[in-house]
């Protein structure tokens, strides 16, 4: 195959963050923490991915896709790899962080309950859970309509078969039955109900943890109605979708999961073994922090000239702001959106909008400016995907506040992370440009790498004019000189600059090029990456997810180098460099190198000018192509081989020190 097919190499990066949990170097609290982004992961990959092969598999004729793999083929190698990473979950999870965390004096109980906690779990299941929980008999009824994402408990008893549906949302996952300060003993609701079954059952039974996923898409319809009134019916359906996997207890016997499966209508490669608990997710909000078993606090690096200064509009137009997440605070940004709003001289604001926090301080900064009588557009993506709600709720919050705020695009998703702000200042106009490759979400900000540029100069704002200009009237055509957007120009950009490193070559000089992306999985940028890699030119990839390149000859193999960190953040920045004979061109973007991305997407690149700005990236990229910490070559015969190096190297570690030492 000429490509490796972006869902199996998705799985290769999961497992990455598997062997973060498995990395005895790290806090327990933080190991757990990774099975939980792990399971997270997942759940989203059957809920998309797995789905989409299934309903390919089942209405497409199981047609090959563009990387040269039937969706059968693919299912089957899912299952495999899964349950194979499944197995060292529980390996991990059992074996290393339970045992590490009970050292510690945090008791997470399984089994060998004491006395003492059998009357506590019974004091709990008397008080709290009896009566507080769905139960079906299911040995006569013929169809059964699972809740989706919901953990069910199947109980056997000699006569019958039940469903169990505990009130997780009320109860909670873990309870604390501890009954000393000295140490935590913690349970699980589904156990506290094990215990006491036979309360209930009036007989003894065996217990076994199953839960459904279902199709997330959004089938909307062709009919002539708003994308929001659309993606709200479609919403609902979710919950009701095609099955795309059935994980049940694997000690469960194979006669009662399939009578479960028959009963749901899953077929067989829809049933995916694994544990006695399932939703690991659930891990994030498991009740123990103390201090020893997490990451160490790091205090947040002061952006100076924001800080001491009185007039930000005055010092951002005297020299770009460049800020740094999550090492820098996010504030800067909300606090600059709570400025403009409340600042009389600002007049308009331009925003694109992708993902935002739930209480979003942004999105209650434009409220403010909306009702402050200042114009405010609103570029509010609604088919963000699991985001659609949240989205739709502040952009009828924001419509009520006076804001003109715009849906989407017709077939193009709206991923770009820009804002502009237009105050008066004398007679004239100015134009305040953020641009950043991370969403407009401060939550998130805290554990996402990103970089964003606050700036007045004209190659930026009078282009993100022509963008906001375009996502206003669909029928604009906008002009590009500085910027790369797709889906107009970034493509076409990115191959002239690769064909600039190429035509170096041939000229005897040096061809380089270094991006760093969250994924490559476009087709036609792989082929142009190994042309540049045949012709000599140097090529380092920092691909923190998907990377669909495997090398086809000795110089793609010599040439290409491909390396993913996983570590305490995650890596979101999208880094450009191209060595152009030492004039070197660097570029920040919200854009990976996906189809999705390159060609059915709004996404900005752009460039970076501040010499110590580009510094700064230049030893970013430099310090993660090194990270023998937390640094994977991706792309050799042994997948996820750690970096191997003389000195320890961390590149997050590094970085404190970099924004540090250019403070801009």
């Amino acid at each position: 195959m000429n490509y490796t097919d972006r869902d199996l190499n998705w799985l290769s990066f999961n497992e990455r963050i598997l062997q973060e949990a498995e990395n005895e170097d790290s806090p327990l609290m933080e190991r757990l923490k990774f099975l939980a982004i792990y399971s997270s992961n997942l759940e989203e990959f059957y809920r998309v991915r797995v789905a989409s092969h299934r309903f390919a598999q089942t209405f497409q004729a199981d047609l090959k896709n563009k990387y040269g793999y039937r969706p059968s083929f693919l299912l089957q190698q899912i299952n495999q790899v899964v349950s194979a990473q499944q197995e060292r979950l529980g390996k991990v999870f059992y074996s290393k962080i339970l045992p590490g965390l009970a050292k510690e004096g945090v008791h997470l109980l399984t089994d060998h309950f004491s006395e003492e906690d059998k009357i506590q779990m019974g004091t709990f299941y008397d008080l709290r859970l009896k009566g507080n929980f769905i139960i079906q008999d299911i040995t006569e009824k013929v169809n059964l309509q699972l809740k989706n994402l919901t953990v069910y408990l199947y109980a056997v008893t000699k006569e019958q078969q039940f469903l169990i549906e505990l009130d997780y949302k009320t109860l909670g996952r873990f309870i604390d039955i501890s009954t000393s300060d000295k140490e935590k003993r913690i349970v699980q609701l589904d156990d506290i109900f094990r215990s006491n079954a036979e309360k209930f059952l009036g007989e003894k039974s065996e217990i076994f943890a199953v839960k459904i996923s279902r199709d997330a898409e959004l089938y909307m319809d062709d009919e002539e109605e708003d994308i929001v009134s659309k993606i709200e019916k479609s919403i609902v359906n979710r919950d009701t979708g095609l099955p795309s996997r059935l994980l049940f207890d694997e000690n469960i016997p194979f006669k009662y999961i399939d009578t479960l499966r028959k009963k749901i209508e899953v077929d067989m490669s829809g049933l995916i073994p694994g544990g006695r608990y399932h939703n690991f997710y659930d891990f994030f909000g498991f009740p123990a922090s103390e201090k020893h078993l997490l990451y160490p606090e790091i205090p947040k690096i002061p952006c100076s000239r924001l800080d001491h200064s009185s007039d930000w509009f005055e010092e951002i137009d005297k020299e770009a702001i460049f800020l740094s997440f999550p090492y820098q605070s996010y504030a800067y940004v909300t606090d600059f959106l709570k400025l403009a709003a409340e600042d009389p001289h600002v007049e308009e604001i331009n925003i694109t909008l992708y993902r935002v926090a739930k209480t979003s301080a942004v999105c209650l900064a434009l409220e403010a400016a909306a009702k402050n009588g200042k114009k405010v557009f609103v570029l509010d993506e609604a088919q963000a995907r699991f985001d659609e709600e949240s989205n739709i709720y502040w952009g009828e919050r924001l419509t009520k506040a006076g804001a003109t705020v715009k849906y989407g695009i017709n077939d193009l998703k709206v991923h770009a992370k820009i804002c502009t702000i237009k105050r008066r200042e004398g007679k004239d106009i100015k134009t305040y440009a953020y641009m950043g490759t991370g969403n407009f979400n401060e939550k998130t900000a805290e554990i996402y790498g990103d970089h964003a540029l606050l700036s007045t100069q004209s190659n930026y704002t009078r282009e993100l004019d022509e963008v906001f200009a375009f996502l206003k009237d669909n029928s604009y055509q906008p002009q590009f000189e500085s910027l790369l957007v797709a889906p107009f120009n970034l493509r076409s950009s990115i191959e002239q600059l690769i064909d600039n490193e190429i035509s170096l070559v041939k000229k005897g000089k040096k061809g380089k090029l270094t991006v760093k992306l969250n994924s490559l999985e476009d087709t036609l940028m792989i082929d142009k990456l190994r042309q540049a890699a045949d012709e000599g030119v140097e090529i380092d990839l920092i691909v923190r997810g998907i990377c669909c390149y495997h090398p086809q000859t000795e110089l793609q193999e010599k040439n290409i180098r491909v390396v993913s960190i996983i570590d305490r953040f995650l890596e979101h920045t999208r880094i450009y460099q191209f060595h152009n004979d030492g004039d070197k061109k660097v570029f920040l973007a919200s854009a990976d190198w996906m189809t999705r991305n390159l060609s059915r997407r709004i996404e900005v690149a752009f460039p970076i000018y501040q010499e110590k700005a580009r510094d700064l990236l230049l030893a970013e990229l430099d310090a993660q192509l090194h990270d023998n910490k937390k640094g994977r070559q991706v792309a050799c015969k042994d997948e996820n081989q750690f970096i191997m190096g003389k000195e320890d190297l961390s590149s997050q570690v590094k970085m404190f020190g970099l924004v540090k030492k250019y403070n801009l």
